[in-house]
């Protein structure tokens, strides 16, 4: 029997019942699967970590429910319909506007797509995404990966509805990404002997938006 459906939005009371078992959820969702890079890292940190994240900045616990569901669509063959009936169609939403179309991505190129989608996000399920990116920033050795995600995230410069939360986490993401850097934490894949090395650093200013 499928738990009854939430109301929405999420109350208090509701949100301290939701939470945790938005939690649980997703570790058994993500049970078996690793981090990609060094280690034997679970999955479930990752979501762990973005849900915290939002909490900091955020005080909707939906958003915070999203946070720990956010790849099970994606990763998981969870359902749609599935988060719906347990935590509610707003949470489903996020969960859904998360999630990409390997399809797309594939099609289009990883950069390009997220730089769309990015652009496309509610500002709500922005600050997800963005907590997101940032925990995969302030995890990542690989500059290949986080000067796409520097990419990415320079498109938003053209939105205008960003909060002063958004604009926080992307400075947030920016000056992660120059610390790991200047750190040395950061390894280019060696370059063919005949080329060159054009990952050596980060971008000093902003990429331009294409």
């Amino acid at each position: 029997m499928s738990p009854s459906r939430p109301q929405n939005p999420i109350d208090a009371a509701n949100s301290k019942v939701l939470i945790p078992q938005a939690a649980a959820f997703a570790e058994k969702a993500h049970d078996g699967q690793m981090r990609k890079g060094p280690g034997e890292v679970p999955y479930f940190t990752h979501p762990c970590a973005v849900a915290q994240l939002v909490a900091k900045y955020s005080s909707n616990p939906e958003l915070v429910i999203a946070a720990y569901l956010h790849d099970t669509i994606e990763d998981c063959h969870v359902s749609y319909k599935e988060i719906a009936d347990r935590f509610g169609t707003q949470v489903a939403d996020h969960v859904q506007a998360l999630t990409n179309d390997e399809g797309l991505l594939e099609k289009e190129g990883k950069v390009p797509y997220m730089r769309k989608k990015l652009l496309g996000l509610p500002s709500d399920t922005l600050l997800v995404k963005l907590c997101d990116t940032l925990h995969n920033t302030s995890q990542s050795t690989s500059l290949h990966q986080v000067n796409n995600y520097l990419q990415i995230i320079s498109v938003l410069d053209s939105r205008s509805d960003l909060s002063a939360i958004h604009r926080e986490l992307i400075s947030s993401i920016r000056s992660t990404a120059a610390a790991r850097d200047a750190a040395g934490l950061l390894l280019s894949p060696s370059p063919p002997s005949a080329s060159v090395d054009t990952e050596s650093s980060l971008p000093s200013s902003n990429p331009p938006v294409s």
